[in-house]
């Protein structure tokens, strides 16, 4: 891949695989389109699928091409923008070098246009979100939060003049083909590192190679700030080209707090805070408002609904590590909703996590494979047709004395777009669901 500046692609005809869901396919579209590109976008889903991000499109001279990547494509396309989500054996790689494409990403192109603005870029297996929204929120106004989180991180620099910090969160799929420009980024920050996204990178070193990547443009004026306690912090260490330190080990009054200046309290949580606050110091900025974080949707929101259930909604978790740590967080008696595609991870820290007061509504292949456990450890549980009549059992049924923890620790590809589209039905089903009084 090259990097390429966006201003370069005036007139050039520019192919963008993958419209994707959560806005940046379509934003990247609209941004290259009113630099002067001729743009054509590649989707092998049904347009069916894709109706939000179609509609967003509409009026720009854009062509689109549903279900297929058709070589023709190729021939024509001076430069290819590459999704994340495409896979690194798909035959797209073949027929770019064949017809000589230059390749790109969204990411890349965004940072060649934002270079000389301090950045913080994010990774981690968990954590990244709440650091970076966190960092995002501390920073305050003419700070931009991009990346992972959705949208277009392109689209958004352009429409940005004044930006004095960005905050990108960067998941091992951007991470993997990042192309950056000397001293970028100012900080890089691991949160965290477990075992994830092994059907995509085949092996935990290919994992862990793609987040690493963040250090790989940095020079002896950039910051790497690293989860430690594990093989892979070392690595960072001895992959760090400026100063580096670990979060591990950090306390709440290193950074002159107390227990009520924090917006959270749970100590998975704490190394992202830390890293926010880390960041903040090195950028020269005073931390003000951090107990105002009002946090992301679906991560650990504890809310009693409309029909008197205490409710914690963990939508955004799809891997079993973050599911254990809610787990050991809440008191007394809880019924956990979880289930999706199973990515073959190990289910150990959930099974551990479990204890004789808690309940499970599974789902799914993911679901059928903690159902055999809990088989062999005489769990309670139910294993239910799909999603909704699992989120609907376990809602009907919860007692007055019960928490109900929805962590899918399992992706929501099996019958959702992404995980938001799933974390939405449950909330709706929160209204829609009331207790059962059999």
């Amino acid at each position: 891949m090259n990097l390429i500046h966006p201003a370069d692609l005036k007139n050039r005809q520019v192919l963008i695989l993958g419209l994707g869901s959560f806005g940046g396919g379509a934003g990247c579209a609209r941004a290259l389109h009113e630099l002067g590109a001729k743009v054509t976008v590649s989707d092998l889903r049904p347009a069916s699928k894709l109706e939000t991000s179609i509609n967003s499109l509409a009026g720009y001279a854009i062509d689109f091409v549903f279900e297929e990547h058709p070589e023709s494509l190729f021939e024509q396309a001076d430069v290819v923008v590459v999704n994340p989500a495409v896979p690194n054996e798909a035959p797209i790689w073949d027929l770019a070098r064949k017809h000589n494409c230059e390749l790109t990403t969204e990411i890349n192109l965004a940072i060649a246009c934002s270079a000389n603005i301090p950045t913080i870029a994010i990774t981690g297996t968990h954590g990244k979100s709440t650091c970076a929204s966190l960092l995002h929120h501390l920073l305050g106004e003419n700070t931009l939060l991009a990346g992972n989180l959705g949208g277009s991180f392109l689209e958004q620099v352009l429409s940005r003049p004044d930006l004095e910090t960005i905050v990108l969160e960067m998941s091992s799929f951007q991470c993997e083909r990042l192309i950056a420009p000397p001293a970028w980024p100012k900080v890089a920050v691991l949160t965290c590192f477990g075992i994830d996204h092994l059907d995509r990178h085949g092996d935990l070193e290919s994992y862990a190679a793609a987040k690493r990547r963040l250090l790989e443009y940095q020079d002896d004026s950039c910051f790497a700030l690293i989860a430690g306690g594990d093989a892979e912090s070392t690595h960072w260490s001895r992959a760090a080209k400026g100063n580096w330190e670990e979060l591990d080990g950090w306390k709440i009054n290193d950074f002159d707090l107390s227990a009520a200046d924090l917006p959270f309290t749970e100590s998975f949580r704490m190394p992202s805070m830390f890293a926010a606050l880390r960041s903040l110091r090195i950028l020269g900025r005073e931390c003000v408002g951090l107990n105002q974080y009002p946090g992301l949707e679906h991560r650990m929101q504890r809310f009693v609904d409309i029909h008197d259930r205490v409710i914690i909604d963990n939508g955004v978790a799809t891997h079993p590590t973050p599911t254990a740590a809610a787990l050991y967080s809440i008191e007394g008696k809880k019924v956990l909703l979880a289930g999706g595609k199973d990515k073959s991870l190990d289910l150990s820290d959930i099974m551990s996590a479990l204890g004789k007061k808690t309940r499970l509504h599974l789902h799914g292949a993911g679901g059928l494979r903690l159902a055999q456990l809990c088989d062999k450890t005489k769990t309670d549980y139910a294993f239910h047709e799909n999603f909704e009549i699992a989120a609907e059992r376990a809602l009907s049924g919860l007692q007055s004395d019960e928490t109900l923890l929805f962590s899918p620790s399992f992706s929501s590809f099996d019958e959702f777009n992404n995980f938001s589209e799933r974390a939405q039905l449950f909330l709706k089903l929160t209204e829609d669901i009331p207790v059962s009084k059999a």
